[in-house]
């Protein structure tokens, strides 16, 4: 079975190192596991071997089918459909589930969000992604890596690197590298107004990167406003910490 470019497959047939990275998951008996893209059902196996409740969702018919003649002998479920239109309360057995995949490049931020609408249903997440992306979505102040897509990561979950992988672990081979990474969400439910406000204040401000907050803050408050804000001014975007901007998210949904 070929790898298909249009679905961004690519897969690790390493055993070692698929037995590694579920070790690093810890999988219960009584968890239930959503994998996105089982593929060919490598790690599949492994987790099955863990855990009573599975479900996998591949998009690739091919692959599905391959999937549903593989485990015919077991009584698990797979579905034929995107990922970013399965339904989780209409599919699964349970009201928490745990999230695994090794998630194509190209449709990495997009499956972020997804998780963002699922979010009181994710007990963790556990997602193979691209290096870069993954030291974006981990980034803090300190780091190189940091933007908006840290500001709402850190906002939403505590991240850790498990394990970074070559290239040379995928087939077909990637041009980069990759990172297992645990999600683990830190709020019972999203307050969905302080997560508008986070998402358009650290916009505004990584939009425009190089400038003093206290220029790109005109766009949005007058100077008397500005002025109530108690942060340095004077920072840009990158050195402000994540409670900076819940606190220029609070002052937005006050005087914005």
């Amino acid at each position: 079975m070929r790898a298909k470019k249009r679905f961004g497959q690519n897969f690790i047939t390493d055993k070692a190192l698929l037995n590694e990275l579920v070790e690093l998951v810890r999988i219960s008996p009584e968890d239930e596991i959503l994998e996105i893209g089982p593929g060919k059902g490598d790690m599949s196996e492994l987790i099955l071997n863990n855990c009573t409740y599975y479900h996998g969702v591949e998009l690739d018919r091919d692959l599905y089918l391959l999937l549903k003649k593989k485990f015919s002998n077991h009584e698990i479920l797979f579905s034929n459909e995107d990922i970013l239109k399965f339904n989780i309360s209409e599919s699964l057995e349970k009201t928490k589930i745990r999230l695994l995949g090794n998630i194509p490049y190209n449709i990495s931020s997009p499956i972020l969000k997804w998780c963002e609408k699922n979010y009181e249903t994710i007990t963790d997440i556990h997602f193979m992604l691209q290096k870069e992306f993954a030291l974006r979505c981990t980034g803090n102040e300190s780091s190189t890596s940091y933007g908006k897509l840290s500001v709402i990561c850190n906002y939403l979950y505590e991240m850790e690197i498990l394990k970074e992988i070559d290239k040379s672990y995928f087939s077909p081979k990637p041009k980069v590298d990759s990172a297992f990474v645990r999600f683990k969400p830190k709020h019972k439910n999203i307050d969905l107004v302080e997560l508008d406000n986070l998402s358009l204040i650290s916009s505004l401000l990584f939009n425009q990167k190089r400038k003093k907050i206290s220029n790109s803050l005109k766009g949005v408050f007058d100077k008397k406003e500005i002025d109530k804000i108690n942060i340095n001014l004077d920072s840009r975007p990158d050195e402000l910490n994540l409670d900076d901007y819940l606190e220029l998210a609070s002052h937005l949904n006050r005087y914005g």
